[in-house]
């Protein structure tokens, strides 16, 4: 922001040097304009006296004080025209300083008006407006829901809005005010099931049952298979994963993004299934695809559920140090879990990547790269900014829970190096 500023700022002076450069020159030398006119009437004045005065003692004759009358006219005339000429340079040099105030506040103005002003804020900046803007339309649809309760496309709109914000329990208690409508559409029942996920950091009981009712009302729905695929290879059925995946690739558009992240994740699939390197369905290989045995429902683990050390950072990657604050050093246990997550700053809450450790190991250094996705094709290197966030889990698992201490970095982008992130929050 202060490099636009900075750059606008010398842009207008350019401007006005070469817009004001005529005045500057007229303008120099300038006298007091209004003082002209009176100092050469009172000049006149005195030489017309001595010239009377030289004609009463006989000095002057009366041809000689007629003709010095008529030189002395021309001499005031000649003073008037020059005094004209001053008044128009002053005029001149008013009009140049009424162009240096003006038009800046003019293109100030502009600007305000018709550009941008909030696209220079930083990006985290306009972020938080953006959610503030949204967060106001959210409470406005809910009030008009609770007035009108009989909506359920209503519903389903509240719904996908919190979803969007993360509001998970707002989310969910959308998505069952819908009604019997919920039960006959697959796309909703999908979509219940993307936030459940999102919700819980991974897969459960629920969300796989959403799962299978959204395919059996539409077998080929988009986001049900994609969720299915999802599910079966975080269960370890990677041939199931790479079959769901395949029947919603013709769909997708060809050569699109989202259909070469489903490629690689076909890929991926057919290649932990046992099968030889994998290739695209279209029989294009897919380069750079390598197993990732030691992922198991989301969360990178070691032999001994500890991070064997960081790795070396990348532009695919980021790292730093995960630190405990000392007033919450006596709130856990040796063993509780802690898992380290990568997630998108703009996009859905599914990890981008995930490490596992132990509470004993803190303080801890950490590196979080593509190698360790939780959903393939969904990896860090794809993502614009990141934010890496940190859980203390008193149950074990990965998602939320009471009494968890958490911490969480700023957004970043991917190959940021020397994050120090402070556990120092505990759920309530």
């Amino acid at each position: 922001m202060t490099y636009f500023f900075l750059a606008a700022a010398t842009l207008v002076v350019a401007a006005l040097a070469l817009l004001l450069r005529p005045w500057w020159r007229a303008g120099r030398g300038i006298v007091n304009v209004d003082a002209l006119p009176v100092l050469n009437a009172a000049i006149h004045r005195d030489r017309l006296g001595e010239l009377e005065r030289d004609r009463s003692n006989g000095t002057l004759s009366a041809a000689d004080l007629t003709e010095a009358r008529e030189e002395l006219q021309r001499q005031l005339l000649d003073d008037t025209a020059a005094t004209e000429v001053v008044a128009a340079d002053a005029f001149s040099r008013s009009s140049g300083i009424a162009i240096a105030i003006l038009l800046p506040l003019i293109a100030v103005a502009l600007y305000a008006l018709l550009g941008s002003p909030s696209a220079v804020l930083p990006g985290e900046v306009q972020t938080q407006r953006a959610t503030a803007d949204m967060e106001q339309l959210v409470t406005k649809l809910a009030a008009k829901m609770e007035q009108n309760p009989d909506n359920p496309e209503g519903w389903a709109m509240l719904a996908r809005s919190y979803k969007s914000l993360g509001r998970w329990d707002d989310a969910e208690r959308a998505f069952t005010r819908i009604g019997p409508e919920l039960n006959r559409n697959a796309e909703l029942l999908a979509e219940l099931a993307e936030m459940l996920v999102q919700k819980n950091n991974g897969f459960d009981d629920r969300s796989r049952q959403l799962i299978q009712q959204a395919l059996r009302l539409e077998p080929n729905n988009m986001l049900a298979l994609f969720m299915g695929g999802g599910d079966a290879f975080d269960g370890g059925r990677y041939a199931e994963a790479a079959a769901r995946w395949e029947r919603l690739l013709p769909q997708l558009e060809p050569g699109g993004e989202d259909a070469r992240m489903v490629e690689a994740s076909i890929a991926k699939a057919r290649e932990r299934s046992g099968g030889a390197r994998a290739a695209g369905p279209r029989g294009k290989p897919l380069p750079g695809v390598t197993p990732q045995d030691d992922v198991h429902r989301g969360v990178a683990k070691t032999d001994k559920g500890a991070d064997k050390g960081p790795a070396k950072a990348t532009e695919k990657s980021v790292s730093g140090r995960v630190e405990l604050a000392p007033a919450l050093k006596d709130k856990a246990n040796p063993d509780d879990v802690v898992f380290i997550f990568a997630r998108a700053v703009d996009g859905p809450r599914m990890p981008l990547a995930a490490q596992r450790a132990r509470f004993a190991d803190l303080p801890l250094d950490f590196t979080l790269d593509d190698s360790q996705a939780v959903m393939p094709g969904a990896t860090i290197s794809s993502a614009q900014q990141v934010r890496v966030e940190v859980r203390v889990s008193k149950s074990g698992k990965a998602q939320s829970g009471k009494g968890d201490l958490t911490g969480k970095s700023a957004a970043v982008k991917p190959g940021a190096k020397g994050l120090r992130i402070v556990i120092d929050q505990i759920d309530p």
